[in-house]
């Protein structure tokens, strides 16, 4: 009886093949076409820009020593002191009651390293038992006088990438009873009863705590970490030798130390560090996988992490591998430093917590608003080293500075990146906004066909609205000009891994890199982009512009320099950034054949334009079969320069309507096109009537059921 079945349900199904190609969705039906797509990353639930301010000016003063300008501060004569204070001064900044303190996450921290590959620490058992049994509160408060905060988790503090306030604390305090219970899983017990444990083969150990004597607050650490160890029966012996020491010794993986304190910057955006250093392979690399580890899981995470070419995916495995280093432990996050930066809010108020940059912020500027009676305008305290270091003319390359992350967030305040705009703005709260560039999308090997297995690219989408200060119009060439220029004069520090640049029209501009990094376009975002038609043929190491030639985009313009003592900014009446709420429009449409007729297939290609990053287009057509509509959609392709899709052939319609639908990444959607075609009155399709074709569309529907019926009662027999 099952035989026989199976031979009817073949039946049925080749019944059904060779029907199907006459039958479309049901009226009302949308189908939608699935196809591979980049990585958006335009923070679009966000609707925030860097923005125009209502400061007229800012003025930038240099005073002799720290003392002056502390006076200038809490006396109202300046609003902010542009350095950050050295820890040594912190106590002084006390005693000025008008001096207001910020303070910020640094990204450099301090860990512990655990030697995997020195006896018996490649159980991560004990290593959790280390981790258990050191006080990290106990740490922070006394050791570091409170200028530090205790981490679980290696990722810096300030980074929306950290979950520290939901996952962390596991080890903040000094947890006892768990320690010795991770001891005894890792078969390491006291068996000779005198105080300390013995390895799991019986034998007696010392591990070897390595210490920088000449770092503030190092020997305090230790001498804590060391009796916490004691405290559970890790017997330990400190060894104290110099930072630098330390640094090149466990960064080249030096095997002779067990423990070293050990100070690390952490990666800013993404999880690259924490995620990837830990792979077996990253041993070979120097300030890779410090702790020698070989663990399954770091392994995994660290492929499937390269692998992955999706943000929401990314972002996940980069979750576990933080809480897999914090669980397996082959390094055990101490401490993040802390900052402290100072203002007044005499003549201003509003000032931005910057939990990166404290005051010294780019939003300081765009953010505060003047207190009743005051000049508008926010004078910025700077000491000598600020003008002789720094800030020596209005080319920031001048004397071969070179630009990186350490440039764009360093220790003093950066009047240049007011000037010159930056693709992308990151808001106090870490989280990327557009500044000049509207929006932006990563791209990998397989999303776009030019991209090599270990590349990527970013696509930055300029602005039409922006404009240079001249009145010159900004696009997508003076992005090209200025990263050539970084390229060709190595001004900074990842020129080596920039391979191409693109332009695609007017404003969108391609940066491809030698490097696989979901969060490049976060690094290259934050330098600025310079005016070709001002820049082009110009030495970067000798030119000293004048004011009028130093020509940016930026919400202030240069107005007054005096080297070596003070400089003048003014408000850019036309800053252009905004929010978004354009909708896409149309602006060319080509449909090929150019007269189509229903029976033959329709390729319709669009050219959009949009302020924004288009994120969806879609097309939707129905046919008209007699008296019936059946509906369809497809979402379509995009290539280099516009949207393609096919609607298919159907010789029994005698009408096709359709209507293009296109969505940005700020969420603006418009109907940006429709039409429709017939077949001409009268004509037969292939012969038949449409009517007769519908009827025999309607009998095969008949057909089928009469053969499901057919098998169901042979199925009862």
């Amino acid at each position: 009886m099952s035989l026989k079945f199976t031979r009817y349900a073949f039946s049925l199904v080749f019944l059904c093949a060779l029907l199907l190609p006459l039958f479309s969705a049901p009226i009302g039906v949308q189908n939608s076409a699935i196809q591979p797509t980049s990585m958006t990353i335009a923070q679009t639930d966000q609707f925030q820009v860097y923005h125009g301010g209502t400061v007229d000016s800012i003025r930038v003063i240099e005073y002799s020593n720290l003392a002056n300008a502390l006076e200038a501060v809490d006396s109202g004569e300046a609003d902010m002191l542009g350095h950050r204070i050295n820890a040594t001064e912190y106590s002084t900044v006390d005693g000025y009651s008008n001096v207001e303190q910020q303070w910020a996450y640094d990204d450099l921290s301090m860990l512990l390293s655990i030697n995997a590959k020195y006896y018996p620490l490649n159980d991560h058992y004990l290593r959790r038992a280390i981790a258990f049994a050191v006080d990290k509160n106990e740490i922070a408060s006394s050791a570091m006088n409170g200028l530090v905060d205790p981490i679980d988790l290696a990722v810096p503090l300030y980074s929306e990438y950290s979950i520290e306030s939901t996952d962390g604390g596991e080890f903040y305090d000094a947890n006892i009873s768990s320690a010795v219970a991770e001891l005894a899983l890792a078969g390491m017990l006291d068996v000779d009863e005198d105080g300390v444990v013995e390895g799991p083969d019986g034998s007696e150990i010392a591990i070897p705590i390595w210490f920088p004597y000449d770092t503030l607050g190092m020997n305090e650490t230790a001498a804590l970490i060391s009796q916490n160890l004691l405290d559970v029966g890790i017997n330990n012996t400190l060894v104290g030798l110099n930072s630098t020491e330390i640094q090149y010794e466990v960064g080249h993986h030096n095997e002779s130390y067990g423990l070293a304190l050990y100070e690390q910057t952490l990666s800013q955006y993404g999880y690259d560090w924490v995620a990837m250093t830990f792979h077996r392979s990253a041993q070979a690399l120097v300030g890779h996988n410090i702790a020698n580890v070989d663990e399954e899981e770091l392994n995994d995470l660290a492929e499937n992490y390269l692998d992955e070419v999706f943000l929401e995916e990314v972002e996940e495995i980069g979750k576990q591998a933080m809480l897999a280093v914090r669980d397996l432990c082959p390094v055990v996050p101490l401490f993040t430093y802390r900052w402290l930066s100072v203002y007044s809010e005499q003549n201003f108020e509003n000032w931005p917590e910057d939990q990166n940059m404290g005051a010294l912020s780019i939003w300081t500027s765009v953010s505060v608003l003047a207190t009743a009676g005051s000049s508008n305008e926010l004078v910025i305290a700077v000491l000598p080293q600020f003008f002789d270091h720094f800030f020596n003319s209005l080319n920031p390359f001048y004397g071969n500075q070179t630009l990186s992350q350490n440039w764009v967030e360093g220790t003093m305040f950066n009047p240049y990146l007011l000037v010159y705009d930056t693709p992308i703005a990151t808001t106090p709260e870490g989280l990327p906004v557009p500044r000049h560039a509207t929006s932006w999308e990563m791209q990998f090997l397989g999303i776009a066909p030019d991209i090599g297995l270990n590349q990527s690219r970013v696509n930055y989408y300029c602005d039409p609205n922006a404009n240079w200060t001249d009145g010159e119009a900004m696009n997508a060439q003076d992005y090209r000009f200025t990263y050539e220029y970084y390229v060709n004069n190595s001004l900074t520090a990842y020129s080596p891994i920039i391979d191409t640049l693109k332009v695609t029209g007017d404003y969108i501009a391609g940066i491809s890199y030698d490097n696989k990094d979901m969060f490049l376009y976060r690094r290259f975002g934050g330098l600025p982009i310079f005016p070709e038609h001002v820049w082009a043929d110009r030495d970067p190491i000798t030119w000293d512009p004048t004011i009028a030639q130093a020509i940016g985009s930026g919400p202030f313009m240069f107005s007054e320099f005096t080297p070596g003592s003070e400089i003048i900014l003014v408000a850019n009446d036309d800053y252009y950034p905004e929010i978004d709420t354009e909708a896409p429009t149309l602006r060319s449409l080509i449909l090929v054949p150019e007269n189509p007729i229903p029976a033959e297939s329709v390729v319709v290609r669009v050219f959009i334009d949009d302020r924004s990053l288009v994120d969806n287009v879609t097309i939707i057509y129905t046919y008209q079969v007699g008296q019936i509509n059946f509906t369809d959609s497809q979402i379509m392709v995009s290539d280099a320069t516009g949207f393609e899709a096919t609607i298919p052939s159907r010789v029994t319609a005698t009408s096709v309507s359709w209507e293009i639908h296109a969505t940005d990444v700020w969420g603006n959607s418009a109907k940006v096109a429709s039409g429709s075609y017939t077949r001409m009155t009268g004509t037969a399709v292939q012969g038949l009537d449409p009517n007769l074709l519908l009827a025999i569309e309607v009998s095969a529907v008949t057909l089928v059921l009469l053969v499901v019926i057919i098998v169901l009662r042979r199925r009862r027999k």
